[in-house]
């Protein structure tokens, strides 16, 4: 049967299946027929085998889809084990053209507890994508991806490596790392996953046979070369301060974790360095007709490092957006690079790899190290020490707020518009004497990203708790929660709480450094986890502790809360507002 003809019934039968499942009218095919069409369709897939990039397309988008829901829909014992087998065929046939389905391929004999990729993938799934746009897409240059030490940087992307030589063994890699033992490990890989049956079964060309004296041309740690290979060797390992002169690459050249550790990251002039010989040795190494191509993974240690230095200047060349699919992404416009900066936590505080280190155990972490080394080192966030001007060393703290003569509380609102974006944010201070002057112990607060509208009776309760006696609302936001809070508190018989309501035309950073030497003097705050992280303390405080003061702010809704309460508080710039006509308005009263 001929290559057209075995396509044209493999779609048939495929569509038969599909729109069996599709439709919820018409009288359905037995388990036991459709059992009968998948072997058929298994037999005619290995008659078609040769047709590398539709069998691939084919086994992903149609014939995976309809194994998986036969497993779950087939109670016969029979069909499932034979389905289990057409399905593993299905991966091999879709791993010859997807990075995804050879990892799941690669590891499919290998316990669920042992796996790399399955427990990884929900976080690394752009990761995955964008190293087999580096193998398939001609246009897809440059790929950054940085995430905290020991969370699986330089695996995949060695797999991928491997997988590129599956696919077309003539090609060239450089890589270089500054440990000579790291790199040349790196390439013992390489060479060991395209050894293995696994990749053999994938690409049965590339099948290594120990008896070939020609499958390697050359092997050595350093350097390897397959026969097909139409430069001086497929594969050079160096460290990133050795000569690479003479070395070449047509696949792309690979940059793995440059650093020791944060002080080394620090070194401006070796950062210089590493960045000057990026531009002027490593990418140069590229033959003159490839289009130049390059990887760069490692762990984010210190902003001004290698990796800070060639994300800054990617953004200063592209505009990028966040991807629309793959979580903790950024995508140029054009579709030439990608940044992926791989957290700790994700947005809700929660480990991004549970299995690898569980939440506790990061905030246990994140509870011995300094701020900015947590932000740098394992929320991949570039920041300075400096930079972070409400970190904890700069905060007054305290344990217990000492006892007052002063029994009101005192509080502000920084209100937001809808919920998901910015925070509501209503820090509660309680004022204490010191020495003829006052100090402010943050007491209590709401914290949360719900929509204000939503907080009417939060707030009320919160003024009751606490006995507020001055509450100022920033009222940029909302008119009428003023209105409301002062009805439902007269509602419970609560009228001790002057309201006043302050419009704020002043930039926030510039308010934020204009209030920061009262907020660093006068207000105290509760120690360093006294309250959990997904408390709204524990937010308030992460907020606030996290603010970095070159503005690479998702928010600054805690500091901005706080300048207010010290401008309009403290320095008692808040007082009842009476609206007056404008001049050019009294002309016409």
């Amino acid at each position: 049967m001929k290559d057209k003809q075995i396509y044209k019934t493999i779609d048939e039968i495929l569509t038969i299946l599909e729109n069996n499942f599709r439709y919820k009218f018409g009288d359905k095919i037995s388990y036991q027929d459709i059992f009968d069409m998948m072997s058929d369709l298994y037999a005619l897939l290995q008659n078609y085998e040769s047709n590398i990039e539709k069998c691939g397309e084919i086994s992903i988008k149609r014939y995976i889809p309809l194994l998986d829901l036969l497993i779950k829909l087939d109670n016969n014992t029979n069909h499932l084990v034979e389905y289990e087998k057409m399905l593993k065929y299905a991966y091999k046939l879709g791993a010859r053209i997807s990075l995804e389905h050879y990892f799941v391929y690669r590891e499919w004999e290998i316990p669920d507890k042992d796996k790399f990729f399955a427990p990884r993938f929900p976080a690394i799934c752009g990761y995955i994508h964008f190293l087999q746009e580096i193998v398939l897409n001609p246009k897809f240059t440059d790929l950054i991806f940085n995430a905290p030490a020991g969370f699986g940087k330089t695996f995949p992307e060695k797999i991928c490596e491997a997988w590129s030589f599956g696919i077309d063994s003539s090609g060239a890699i450089l890589s270089l790392c500054s440990n000579d033992t790291v790199v040349k490990n790196g390439s013992a890989l390489v060479r060991q996953e395209i050894k293995s049956d696994a990749f053999g079964e994938v690409f049965p060309k590339m099948k290594y046979d120990k008896e070939d004296k020609d499958y390697f041309l050359k092997e050595t740690d350093g350097d390897w070369k397959l026969r097909d290979c139409k430069l001086g060797a497929s594969y050079n390992a160096a460290t990133c301060n050795s000569n690479v002169i003479g070395q070449r690459a047509n696949k792309w050249i690979h940059v793995d974790d440059l650093y020791k550790g944060y002080k080394e990251a620090m070194n401006k002039e070796l950062n210089l360095q590493y960045y000057n010989d990026c531009q002027l040795s490593w990418r140069t190494r590229y033959v003159l007709s490839a289009i130049p191509k390059m990887v760069i993974t490692g762990t984010l240690w210190a902003s001004g490092d290698f990796i800070d230095m060639e994300t800054k200047r990617q953004m200063k060349e592209h505009k990028f957006v966040k991807h629309p699919k793959y979580p903790f992404t950024l995508i140029s416009e054009d579709g030439s690079c990608a940044i992926i900066r791989l957290p700790a936590l994700d947005e809700y505080g929660n480990s991004v790899f549970p299995e690898l280190k569980s939440t506790q155990d990061l905030l246990k972490i994140k509870s011995r190290i300094q701020e900015y080394l947590w932000e740098n080192n394992y929320m991949q966030n570039s920041t300075d020490p400096e930079e972070f001007i409400f970190s904890y060393s700069s905060l007054r703290t305290y344990e217990n707020i000492p006892e007052t003569d002063y029994k009101g509380a005192y509080a502000v609102i920084d209100a937001n518009r809808k919920s998901g974006k910015d925070f509501f944010s209503m820090p509660i201070f309680k004022k204490v004497e010191n020495d003829n002057v006052f100090d402010y112990y943050l007491r209590d607060c709401i914290f949360t990203k719900t929509a204000t509208k939503d907080l009417y009776e939060d707030i009320v309760n919160k003024i009751i708790e606490h006995h507020i006696i001055l509450l100022v609302i920033e009222s940029n936001v909302t008119s009428e929660l003023k209105q409301n809070i002062e009805r439902l508190l007269n509602g419970k018989g609560y009228n001790f709480c002057e309201i006043i309501e302050k419009w704020n035309e002043e930039k926030k950073s510039v308010r934020i450094v204009g209030e920061q030497g009262i907020i660093k003097r006068q207000l105290v705050f509760p120690k360093r986890d006294m309250y959990g992280i997904n408390t709204d303390m524990g937010r308030f405080m992460d907020n606030l502790t996290t603010y970095n003061s070159t503005g690479s702010n998702v928010n600054d809704d805690a500091p901005d809360s706080l300048a207010l309460f010290g401008s309009e508080i403290i320095e008692e710039n808040s007082q009842p507002q009476i609206a007056e006509p404008l001049d050019f308005v009294r002309q016409y009263m």
